[in-house]
Formats: structure tokens, C-alpha cells, sequence
């Protein structure tokens, strides 16, 4: 089968996962002790390419240009799923055991975001714990999220103020593209699924393997980077006839991936939070986690 033609920037993007394997194993001479964060759940990169990261712990940005880690509005929370919407930092969980905001509520805090006068409730809180979020830049109000009490997967088309449980769903991840809004694919325990009405109906896609971590590819049209159970990341697309290609092997299990509108991509696995920011020239190790060496 004839392989589709790629821009220049999807080729660079592929090319640049193949450095997972090889440079993310010894750290050079005199590199800074990285920060420990434990059990992280999610990433996302904000507008501004920052890196998110949401944990056990809370929801920390890095700066990728000075390697800056802070937490977020500076409360700790068990954060599960992450996602921005504009620039908007969205998060869902549980509060921390000795909590003392009522901004999360227990047991469950639904949806809270963050914005410059910090952590504020938007809905369900006390209800829902949405284990994965995701946004689309195609559509600033769309939210779709994996609600952890049951299996389907609900959307809000107001910014996260309202939500209505549009399909049945067993998933591990969720993402929606980042140009059509309407394109939503999910990983199954039937493999990769696909959905070209917004998350209401979803059909196999076809010769894609089964992975367990996605996140929409900015860089190739409907593309998308995932991560498999065995730990090898693959990119593809779910446009008809497109060739999947492997690109690298994540250190052991992966938790979560995500890809910037500029071309970055971040991966959360066994040996912690790892980023490229420059097609591949360095990729290098930003977290710890408690299984890191």
C-alpha cells in the first residue's frame, strides 16, 4: 500500500519520537536534580507551551525554557484528568486529605479551572471525577471527559458549566482533533475508536494498533500519536488507508502523552515526565516520579 504523502513538520514530529529509546536513558554530567512527582495521572501544554502535568499531588506547570516547576495556584490535590481549553487550565479529582479549600469538594470535585484569580468551581462539584478531560482549539466551549462512576462519555458544549452523558463508552483515553472538533478517537478495550459526530457514535478504525494513551498530532491531518501497552509509540492518522509507523519505545508503562499546536510532545511513563522541543536535537527527562531511577 502507497504511503500518504506528510508535510515536512509531520515527518519532523514522527522523526522525533525515534529519540525516546535512545536519549532519554542517561542523563548527561551535571544535570540538576529534577523535581519528584509522584503517580502522575496527566499532561497537556498550555497556549503558551508550558507543560502540565497533572498528579497525585496536584497540578504543576513547567516552564520548558527555564525548566521552572510550580504548583499550580498552590493547592495540593489528587488531579486526574488535565486538560486547557483556551487559556484555561481545566482539571478534575479528589481534594487532598487535609484540604482546607472549598473550592474542592469531597469526595469528588467535578470540574474546577484555574485562571489569574486561581482555583474556582465551574460544575458537579461533590459528583464526578472525570479520570480523563479533553478540548479542542477547533471548538473553544466543547468539553468531552470519562466520568470514573460509569462507562460513558459526556460532553459539555458551554465551557464546562453543564454536562449530558452523550454515549456509552468503555475507554482508557480520549481525544479530539485539533482542527475538526466533530472527530473524536478512543482507546477500547476493542482497540482504537473513532467518532466523526462528536463522541455520539464510535466505529472501529481500521489496521490501527491497540493503544492505550493517545493525544490528537497537530502536525498531520486527523493524526494521532499514541502509546501501547507494551510501551511502543505509534503515529498514524484516521484518515482511510493510512499507514501506522512505530517511533520509539516509552520506558515501561505509559499514563498519558500529549502534543503542542508547535510541535512538542511529552510523555509520562515509568521513568518519569519526559519532553522534546526542538524536533528531536534533546529530548530530556523534566519529572521524577517514585519509579523513576
Amino acid at each position: 500500500m502507497k504511503k500518504p504523502a506528510r508535510t515536512l513538520a509531520a515527518i519532523g514530529l514522527a522523526t522525533l519520537l525515534t529519540f525516546t529509546a535512545a536519549a532519554c536513558n542517561a542523563a548527561p554530567d551535571g544535570e540538576p536534580d529534577l523535581k519528584l512527582i509522584p503517580h502522575v495521572h496527566d499532561v497537556a501544554f498550555d497556549q503558551d507551551s508550558a507543560l502540565l502535568v497533572g498528579a497525585h499531588t496536584g497540578a504543576y506547570r513547567i516552564d520548558l525554557t527555564t525548566d521552572e516547576v510550580s504548583l499550580v495556584g498552590g493547592t495540593s490535590f489528587d488531579a486526574m484528568g488535565l486538560t486547557v481549553q483556551a487559556d484555561t487550565l481545566l482539571a478534575s479529582g479528589h481534594p487532598a486529605p487535609d484540604n482546607q479549600d472549598d473550592t474542592f469538594t469531597a469526595p469528588n470535585i467535578g470540574l474546577v479551572r484555574h485562571t489569574e484569580t486561581g482555583w474556582e468551581q465551574v460544575s458537579l462539584a461533590g459528583i464526578t471525577d472525570f479520570h480523563m478531560l479533553a478540548a479542542t482549539p477547533a471548538a473553544p466551549d466543547f468539553l468531552l471527559g470519562l466520568p470514573s462512576d460509569r462507562a460513558v462519555l459526556a460532553a459539555s458544549s458551554d465551557a464546562g458549566q453543564t454536562w449530558t452523558d452523550i454515549s456509552p463508552l468503555i475507554a482508557r483515553d480520549i481525544s479530539i482533533d485539533t482542527v475538526k472538533a466533530d472527530l473524536v478517537t478512543a482507546t477500547t478495550p476493542d482497540g482504537l475508536t473513532i467518532s466523526r459526530d462528536g463522541g455520539i457514535t464510535f466505529t472501529p478504525l481500521a489496521n490501527a494498533p491497540a493503544l492505550l494513551v493517545i493525544t490528537a498530532d497537530p502536525t498531520v491531518e486527523e493524526g494521532i500519536i499514541g502509546v501501547d501497552a507494551d510501551g511502543t509509540i505509534w503515529t498514524g492518522s484516521s484518515i482511510e488507508g493510512a499507514v501506522w509507523e512505530t517511533a520509539g519505545n516509552a520506558t515501561g508503562a505509559a499514563s498519558a502523552i500529549a502534543a503542542s499546536l508547535d510541535g512538542a510532545v511529552a510523555i509520562a511513563d515509568e521513568g518519569g515526565v519526559r519532553v522534546t522541543t526542538d524536533a528531536g536535537n534533546t529530548w530530556r527527562n523534566v519529572i521524577r516520579t517514585d519509579a523513576s531511577q
